[in-house]
C-alpha cells in the first residue's frame, strides 16, 4: 500500500542526511578520539546529571539531518550549532528535572489519547497523512500487525523510530503545558492588583520640566578613586555574578582579501568565461575551462526570485547571455539554454507487478476489469501499489515523458521486463507550462597564495616582536593592526560574536580553547582554520571567582560612569537647589529650555526623559501645580511640574486586567520555555565542558 512506499523514500532521505551530518561532525569535532581522554566523558553537568557527550554527538547529528532543507545551513558554524544544541540539552534537562520535582506525569491514558485517539494531535494526524495511513491509529495497527500490511522489517523499523521520536515530542509538549498551567495559576492577579492597574494606566499626568544632563560636563573634575569604586562595586556585585569563568583577551582577526594582482587575473578569468559563453547556443566551451561554476536550472518563470534574471529570462531569446555587475569580488553571468512546453506534473495510480508476462498480463486484465490496486497488489504476492500519486515529469527522459502525455483513461505499460512490469494510469495532467532552461555561471577573486603567505609572514612577524599580552594590545595599530577587546567564557563557540545577531568569525573556537589553555600574558600562534582570516590571541586576565572583580576593565567603566555621574548630581545639587522659584528660572541657571511630557504611571519609560528609576513615582506623587526639584537622577538632573492631571473614564473588565496582569506581571512572563530554563538555571549549578573536546 502507499503507506510503505512513503517509508521507503522517508528512510532513503534521512540516512542521506544523517550520515552526511555524521561525517561532517567527525571530520570537524573528532569526539570520539578526543571526548573520552583522561575518562572524561561529560558535555555539561546540570545539578548533579551528566549529559554525555555520545548522547550530544547523537543530538547534534539530528538537528544538523534536520537543517539540511535550509538554504543557509551550510553556512552555520559547527562549533554554534554544537553549543546550541548543549543549550537545548542543558535546558530540557532542567525542565526534567523540574517536572519531577513538582510531580508532574503523563499518564499512558494521555498518551494514547495524544497519539490514536479520538482527538488525537494534529501532529499525529499530519504524521498519518505523510506517511500515507488513513488515521493515527492505522499507523499503530502496522507496527502491531505488520503482515497485515506486507511491511518489509527495514521499513517497520524506520517507521518505529519515527512514531517514538513523535510520541517523545508530544509527551515533552504536554509536560510544558502542564508546568505553564500550574505556574499561570500560581501567578493571577487579586482585587488589589486589578485596582493598582486600573488606577496606574488610567491616570495620565501632563508635566512641564527642565534636565540638566551629565553628558556635557568635564569628567575630569569629578576624579573617582580606587575605594569609592569598590564601595559601589559592593552595593550592586550580584549583577556582576560570574556564571562561568570568564577571560579577557585581545584579539587580531586579519581578513584575507584579493589584493589588485588576484582581482586583475580574476577579471582576466571573467573576461574569458563571457567570451566562451557567447560562443553557440550551448555552455560546454565555458565547462572545459574548469574554472568556473556553472549551475544549470529548468523550471517556470515564476520560479525565477531574482527580479533582473527574470525580466531576463522573459525577454530572451535562445543562446541570449546576461553579464551582472561584479559583487564583493563575485562574478556573475547567465545564458539561456532552451524554451521547453512541457506538462509540470500529473497525478497517477501505479501497480508494480514482479513476475513474468502472464502475471503481468494477468493484472492488467484485473485492472482494466475494475479491480482496484489495492485488490491487485493483495492477489498477486509482491506486488505494490500507489494511488493519488503526483509527480513533476517535465525532467524525466523524453521516452517516459511522452508517455504520461499521451496516455488515455485506462491503465498502461510503463516499462516491462522479463521480471515485472509497471502499470500505470494518469489521473490528471496539470496543464502545459513553459519551462526555461537557464545556467549561470559564477567565479570568485580569491587571495592568492602569494597574497596569503605575505599577510601571514606580516602578522608572524609582528608576533615575533610583541610576545606579551601587553605589547600584543599596544603595538597592534602601530604595525596596522587592530587588537579587538573581548570577554569569552567556555561558551563561547567563536570569537568577534555579534550582539544582535549572535555570528561571528568562523571556525575561531581553537583560538577560544588556546585562550583557556594558556597562562595569563600569553601570545597565541597564528590560527588559520577559516580560509577568510588569520587569527592571533593574547590573553590579558582569568576570572574565575563568583563575581566579575571591580577592577575588571568593564566593570570599572561602568562603576566609574556610575560613581561619576553620583558627583556630578550632587555638584549640580548644590548648585541649583533653592536658586530658584519656578521652571524658568530653573532653565535660566541650566541654560536649558523648559520642555513638555505625558507621564503614565503604568509605563517604565518617559518619552524624551528616557528611563530614570523613581522619577515616575515621584511625578505621580506629586501635588498638581507644584514645582518639584531639583531631582538627582542617573542621567541628569530635572526640575519638574505637573500642570495637569487626566483620568480616563473607561473602566476595563475583570478579563483585560486579569490578561493584562499576566502579560505584565504574571504568568506570562514565567510560563514560557526561555523564561522557564533563565529561572532553574539560576537555581541549579550548570558547568558546560563541551571546550574539553574541541
Amino acid at each position: 500500500m502507499a503507506v510503505l512506499e512513503k517509508i521507503r523514500q522517508r528512510k532513503k532521505i534521512l540516512a542521506i542526511v544523517i550520515g552526511a551530518a555524521l561525517v561532517a561532525f567527525i571530520i570537524e569535532v573528532g569526539i570520539e578520539a578526543l571526548g573520552r581522554q583522561a575518562s572524561n566523558s561529560t558535555a555539561a553537568k546540570v545539578g548533579s546529571e551528566k549529559i554525555d557527550i555520545m548522547a550530544f554527538q547523537k543530538r547534534v547529528e539530528q538537528e544538523a539531518a534536520a537543517d539540511q532543507n535550509n538554504p543557509q545551513s551550510s553556512q552555520i558554524d559547527q562549533a554554534v550549532r554544537q553549543q546550541q544544541v548543549l543549550n537545548m540539552m542543558i535546558n530540557e534537562t532542567l525542565l526534567n528535572q523540574e517536572y519531577e520535582k513538582v510531580g508532574i506525569e503523563v499518564s499512558d491514558n494521555e498518551i494514547t489519547e495524544l497519539m490514536v485517539g479520538k482527538n488525537a494531535s494534529p501532529a499525529a494526524r499530519q504524521f498519518a497523512q505523510q506517511v500515507g495511513a488513513e488515521t493515527p491509529a492505522q499507523v499503530q495497527e502496522i507496527l502491531t500487525n505488520p503482515t497485515k500490511f506486507g511491511a518489509t522489517a527495514d521499513q517497520l523499523v524506520e517507521l518505529r523510530n519515527e512514531w517514538n521520536k513523535l510520541q517523545e515530542d508530544l509527551v515533552k509538549q504536554l509536560q510544558m503545558a502542564k508546568l505553564q498551567m500550574l505556574i499561570d495559576g500560581g501567578l493571577q492577579a487579586n482585587d488589589l492588583d486589578r485596582k493598582q492597574m486600573a488606577e496606574d494606566e488610567s491616570t495620565t499626568n501632563y508635566i512641564t520640566f527642565v534636565k540638566k544632563d551629565f553628558a556635557g560636563m568635564d569628567d575630569s573634575k569629578y576624579t573617582v578613586s580606587d575605594q569609592e569604586l569598590k564601595a559601589e562595586w559592593e552595593k550592586h556585585k550580584a549583577s556582576y555574578r560570574l556564571e562561568e569563568e570568564t577571560r579577557d583577551i585581545h584579539y587580531i582577526a586579519v581578513n584575507i582579501t584579493p589584493s589588485p594582482a588576484d582581482i586583475a587575473a580574476a577579471n582576466k578569468v571573467a573576461d574569458q568565461a563571457w567570451a566562451a559563453l557567447n560562443r553557440g547556443t550551448g555552455i560546454d566551451s565555458v565547462r572545459i575551462m574548469g574554472k568556473v561554476q556553472i549551475d544549470t536550472v529548468m523550471q517556470t518563470l515564476d520560479k525565477f526570485t531574482n527580479k533582473a534574471v527574470k525580466d531576463f529570462v522573459a525577454g530572451a531569446s535562445l543562446g541570449a547571455t546576461k553579464r551582472d555587475t561584479v559583487m564583493n569580488n563575485h562574478y556573475t553571468m547567465y545564458k539561456l539554454i532552451n524554451k521547453l512546453v512541457s506538462i509540470d506534473s500529473v497525478n497517477y495510480s501505479m501497480v508494480i507487478v514482479p513476475g513474468a508476462k502472464s502475471t503481468q498480463d494477468s493484472a492488467m486484465a484485473m485492472l482494466q476489469g475494475g479491480k482496484t490496486p489495492e485488490e491487485v497488489a493483495k492477489a498477486i504476492k509482491g506486488a505494490q501499489m500507489a494511488e493519488d500519486r503526483w509527480e513533476r515529469i517535465y525532467m524525466i527522459p523524453d521516452s517516459l515523458k511522452r508517455k504520461f502525455e499521451s496516455a488515455g483513461e485506462g491503465y498502461f505499460v510503463m516499462n516491462s521486463s522479463d521480471q515485472g512490469a509497471t502499470l500505470l494510469k494518469v489521473n490528471e495532467k496539470k496543464a502545459p507550462k513553459t519551462f526555461y532552461t537557464l545556467a549561470t555561471v559564477t567565479y570568485d577573486a580569491y587571495a592568492s597564495t602569494k597574497t596569503h603567505d605575505g599577510a601571514r609572514a606580516k602578522l608572524q612577524d609582528f608576533l615575533n616582536k610583541n610576545k606579551t599580552a601587553k605589547a600584543f594590545a599596544e603595538n597592534a595599530a602601530k604595525a596596522g593592526f587592530q587588537a579587538v577587546p573581548a570577554s569569552i567564557t567556555p561558551s563561547s563557540p567563536q570569537l568577534g560574536a555579534n550582539p544582535y545577531t549572535g555570528q561571528g568569525i568562523k571556525d575561531t573556537r581553537k583560538a577560544v580553547k588556546w585562550a583557556f589553555d594558556s597562562d595569563k600574558g600569553d601570545v597565541s600562534p597564528i590560527f588559520s582554520d577559516n580560509n577568510d582570516y588569520l587569527v592571533a590571541v593574547c590573553l590579558d586576565e582569568i576570572y574565575d571567582g563568583d563575581y566579575m572583580p571591580w577592577n575588571a576593565p568593564q566593570v570599572k567603566e561602568a562603576l566609574t560612569t556610575k560613581v561619576r555621574n553620583s558627583k556630578k548630581a550632587d555638584a549640580l545639587m548644590a548648585q541649583y537647589k533653592g536658586k530658584a522659584s519656578d521652571l524658568n528660572g530653573y532653565a535660566k541657571l541650566m541654560g536649558v529650555k523648559v520642555d513638555s511630557a505625558q507621564v503614565v504611571f503604568g509605563s517604565n519609560f518617559i518619552p524624551k526623559l528616557e528611563n530614570e528609576p523613581g522619577l515616575i513615582g515621584r511625578i505621580a506623587g506629586s501635588q498638581k501645580g507644584k514645582t518639584v526639584g531639583p531631582w538627582k537622577g542617573e542621567n541628569g538632573v530635572y526640575v519638574f511640574t505637573v500642570y495637569d492631571v487626566k483620568t480616563d473614564g473607561r473602566k476595563p473588565s475583570k478579563e483585560e486586567l486579569d490578561q493584562r496582569f499576566k502579560q505584565q506581571r504574571g504568568g506570562g512572563l514565567y510560563a514560557n520555555p526561555n523564561a522557564m530554563a533563565y529561572v532553574l538555571s539560576r537555581a541549579t549549578k550548570v558547568k558546560r565542558s563541551l571546550i574539553n573536546f574541541y
